[in-house]
């Protein structure tokens, strides 16, 4: 039998040399001394609109909104109703409650500020990197960023203004799942109309690429410079269809099935599909952090049997039978449902001495804080892994004291605390709240998360 030295030797010379894949870069990492520390990490950002109901996740007995920190166990403890489903991972959960993003732009969105802790707006580019992009550069894969939207019918590529790689750089969302689909699987896909438009698309970036060569060579420099840029952008797609080529035995194992829910007009039916297209993602390795924008003031929940929009349930509207709050409760319910099919599909692929839910974090959260008309006050979320144990989310509810008392911590802070648990430590991530009093502590990661 081959050592995992020779393979990776093997590895390094040929067609294998264009791409290493994932799997070469995880016997790579497994070739380390301490295979523990060096196993990939993963981040997931699930976000939704209309707030997070800081209320309807507290287990019975619990409450947030005191003096001081309150860091409680939840063993024992009843899950909040639209909970439940994760209650097979209620040893790596953590309930996290207080924290404030004052710093952002408040109202019916915060835009990047949700995972930027900066003012921002959907009219004017992004003046820095929220954390799905900032790690995903730093953990890079064939796609570095996978950014997927519950849309609308035919929609294709969107730009929500939730997530942006740096200054003016904001990053796309796809919300057609088919044509999702076949930009991550589609080189596995044999007949069909996915095969034909994967053929298609290739052949039109050779086509292009190769006239942009012909076009640079007549130009003079500062022209030339520009043109650079463009020329390197039809490479990667490029090189990243070539990558996709070289890993085509761990895509087959772990694509999702296209199914109906691919091609439904129903838009929960999309989310499902997204769902289960990040999992496939994260099992493969072609990205290690995706981000879901589960839905905007407009989405609606129809296949829920929800009828008003999103913006109209948090306005009051009712579903007939069900009141808004009803609506909500459910909505949040299916989010969670989602997440909790993503978590049992990761704790079922093993990785070092565990399973790849272990080096994962899944972090769902509200673009908007806790209201549908948020003030920023507080920003509910809930986190499920501990990556590789450099987080403590080990089970339990963390509520900080309510804003501009002592102890009190923003949404900054806990940004910060994702990058150390990264192993990417800064002093702060994101703008400071300048209207907090000096004492409140608004650098560093939060001590009661990270490990």
């Amino acid at each position: 039998m081959l050592s995992r030295r020779s393979i990776l030797r093997g590895a390094s010379l040929g067609a294998g040399s264009v791409a290493l894949s994932p799997f070469l870069q995880h016997l790579q990492m497994l070739d380390c001394r301490d295979a523990r520390r060096q196993l990939p990490k993963r981040f997931v950002f699930v976000v939704k609109g209309s707030g997070l109901q800081g209320d309807f996740l507290e287990p019975e007995g619990l409450k947030r909104g005191g003096d001081s920190v309150i860091n409680e166990s939840l063993a024992g403890r009843e899950l909040p109703d639209s909970l439940r489903s994760l209650a097979p991972f209620r040893d790596r959960l953590t309930i996290l409650q207080g924290l404030s993003g004052k710093m952002c732009t408040t109202g019916h969105s915060s835009f990047y500020g949700a995972l930027g802790a900066y003012k921002a707006t959907g009219q004017t580019p992004p003046t820095a990197a929220t954390i799905d992009g900032h790690l995903s550069e730093r953990f890079p894969s064939v796609f570095n960023h996978i950014g997927l939207k519950m849309g609308a019918g035919g929609a294709g590529t969107a730009y929500p203004s939730i997530s942006a790689i740096g200054k003016n750089r904001q990053l796309p969302f796809q919300c057609n799942p088919e044509l999702a689909y076949m930009n991550l699987f589609g080189s596995i896909v044999d007949t069909g109309d996915i095969a034909k438009k994967y053929e298609r698309s290739g052949s039109v970036l050779d086509f292009m690429s190769d006239d942009i060569k012909k076009l640079r060579s007549r130009l003079p420099g500062p022209e030339k410079e520009k043109l650079e840029h463009y020329l390197d952008g039809f490479e990667t797609l490029k090189n990243r269809r070539r990558k996709l080529v070289s890993m085509q035995q761990q895509l087959k194992a772990n694509a999702p099935e296209l199914n109906d829910k691919y091609t439904s007009k129903v838009s929960t039916h999309h989310l499902d599909a997204h769902f289960d297209m990040a999992t496939a993602a994260l099992i493969t390795g072609i990205s290690n952090v995706v981000t879901l924008h589960c839905d905007d003031l407009q989405s609606s929940y129809a296949g829920l049997g929800i009828t008003p929009t999103v913006h109209s349930i948090g306005h009051g509207s009712s579903n007939g039978t069900e009141t808004a709050q009803e609506c909500r409760n459910r909505i949040r319910t299916f989010h969670v449902e989602l997440i909790a099919s993503m978590a049992e599909r990761l704790a079922k692929v093993p990785e070092g001495d565990g399973t790849m839910l272990d080096n994962t974090v899944i972090v769902y959260v509200s673009d908007n804080s806790n209201l549908h008309h948020s003030t920023a006050i507080e920003w509910p979320m809930v986190v499920l892994g501990n990556l590789g144990g450099q987080l403590k989310s080990d089970g339990r509810y963390l509520a900080y004291p309510r804003y501009g008392r002592k102890g009190h911590r923003t949404i900054g802070n806990w940004l910060t605390t994702l990058c150390h648990a990264a192993g990417l430590p800064q002093d702060h991530f994101g703008q400071a709240d300048l209207a907090l009093a000096k004492e409140i502590d608004q650098l560093g990661p939060l001590p009661e998360l990270l490990a």
